[in-house]
């Protein structure tokens, strides 16, 4: 559910734009609220999975999901929405730790837990994957509400079937206070840092309040790190970095799911603004992406066991570096046809390597500590998602915008027009003005320019990665080994 929220908006943002006159800006606001709060209030949702229970921490998060789900269906502007989407992203936060902390202690037999990670993560990936379709499915029937609607029948399903199958189980620890200064000052760090990335492109990069953000946002988050290494009860243990497996394969789900999360939000748009697809359209299109993702997943136990996780994960990184810059390459071409190869080999890459990405994490940390292992894990996700997000639609933005403006069809628009076409993509091709052949054609050959460079800038940066991985990663004398306390 959790997951599957993450994505179900991205085929909506060209209906947001339009019914709640949203602009880039606000839209990458839409999507990386929730992220942010996810990301910051899972560091301390690991730390309740251990004091609270995996049960109560999860029963908690399930129903704060679904109330705050309501908010956002309610919602009448985007600077609502957006409040609405945060706050949905701390009962999210409470979820993923939970359900990946009940799944290491469940299956402690090396195969058992090759496959139930494989099964959590193909979930988890399913759920993505459905999300975009479903939103199409709801948005050609239903007002853009019923996006978040859908989540209060499933939150009560969850609530039902966690009360009676869960087991009870003693917390871990109760001692030390939550260091909710720390919370706060990761969110407002992480919150500063995108606010300086989504706004340059409107702004200028050389703007005294992007800078000024830029370089407060990394005093805030040096001070949380320092504070990190002075509490008794840290909610971020910097000592799990110092296994080598733990940090390579957190990095890894961070730049992937950064990647993945970033090129949903480009291409969710380029299918409805540049080739012209309705909503549900635009989620049927994705579905074979999803398939090849689910392929990746069935087969990654059989090939970890025959190859070691840390070949699967350097082919995984190829493959995915491979379909961006497939995609990259394709946006010119303004053709799905194009698209849809690079997407699949995104697809069955990020399928193969996620689940032994999580298995190296959770198999590198010592007992006792896979609500805070798995907490710091899934975080690290949600920032390299919130990232994306910024980093990519500030590169689409800041493309799109340099693309356009000079060019001699906007020299006809009035000043309040020519204003929304440039800092709204969503809201410009839902305009209906003189000569919109001539722009439209000119919209959608800049937009591609900016998916062209988002993607290619995605590619190189997993290329390096994959890379990083070869040199660093260790690679145990037997592998493939699999079990607790590896590092």
């Amino acid at each position: 559910m959790a997951s599957m929220d993450n994505t179900i908006l991205n085929i909506a943002l060209p209906t947001l734009a339009r019914e709640l006159h949203a602009t880039n800006d606000a839209l990458q606001w839409t999507v990386d609220a929730y992220q942010l709060t996810y990301a910051g209030f899972l560091l301390v949702a690991g730390s309740l999975v251990d004091r609270w229970g995996r049960k109560r921490t999860f029963m908690t998060g399930v129903i704060l999901f679904g109330v705050c789900s309501i908010a956002a269906g309610l919602a009448r502007g985007a600077a609502m929405l957006i409040a609405a989407r945060a706050l949905t992203g701390i009962g999210a936060a409470l979820l993923t730790p939970s359900t990946l902390a009940e799944v290491s202690v469940l299956f402690r037999r090396p195969a058992e837990r090759t496959t139930a990670f494989a099964v959590w993560s193909g979930a988890n990936g399913a759920g993505a994957a459905i999300g975009p379709l479903l939103s199409g499915a709801l948005l050609e029937r239903f007002s853009w509400s019923s996006i978040f609607f859908i989540n209060v029948p499933l939150a009560a399903l969850c609530v039902a079937a966690g009360t009676m199958l869960l087991p009870r189980a003693a917390p871990a620890r109760h001692e030390g206070r939550i260091d909710w200064s720390g919370v706060l000052a990761s969110i407002l760090g992480l919150s500063l840092l995108c606010w300086a990335v989504i706004s340059a492109p409107g702004l200028g990069a050389g703007s005294p309040l992007v800078i000024g953000a830029f370089l407060v946002s990394l005093v805030v988050l040096g001070l949380f790190v320092w504070g990190q290494t002075r509490a008794g009860t840290p909610l971020l243990d910097l000592a799990l970095f110092k296994r080598r497996t733990f940090t390579v394969a957190v990095a890894v789900s961070g730049l992937v799911t950064g990647g993945g999360a970033g090129a949903l939000f480009v291409l969710a748009q380029y299918m409805q603004y540049v080739l012209a697809f309705t909503p549900w359209q635009s989620g049927l299109a994705i579905m074979p992406v999803a398939a090849c993702m689910l392929a990746g997943a069935v087969s990654a136990p059989k090939v970890l066991n025959r190859i070691g996780i840390k070949r699967i994960v350097v082919i995984g990184l190829a493959l995915v570096a491979s379909g961006f810059a497939a995609m990259a390459l394709s946006g010119s071409a303004m053709a799905y046809s194009h698209l849809v190869v690079g997407a699949c080999a995104f697809g069955l890459g990020a399928g193969m390597l996620m689940p032994a990405a999580t298995q190296a994490v959770m198999d590198s940390l010592p007992a006792g500590s896979e609500g805070e292992g798995s907490a710091t894990n899934s975080a690290l996700m949600q920032v390299g998602s919130a990232l994306g997000v910024a980093v990519i639609g500030s590169l689409l933005a800041s493309t799109y915008r340099a693309g356009l403006e000079g060019r001699a069809v906007l020299s006809g628009l009035d000043e309040a027009t020519r204003e929304t076409v440039l800092s709204s993509a969503g809201q410009a091709f839902s305009m209906a003005l003189d000569g919109m052949d001539e722009l439209l054609a000119a919209m959608r050959e800049a937009f591609s320019a900016g998916m062209t460079l988002g993607l290619g800038v995605c590619a190189g940066i997993v290329a390096v990665a994959a890379i990083a991985v070869v040199v660093l990663y260790p690679a145990p004398a037997g592998e493939p080994a699999t079990g607790p306390g590896r590092s």
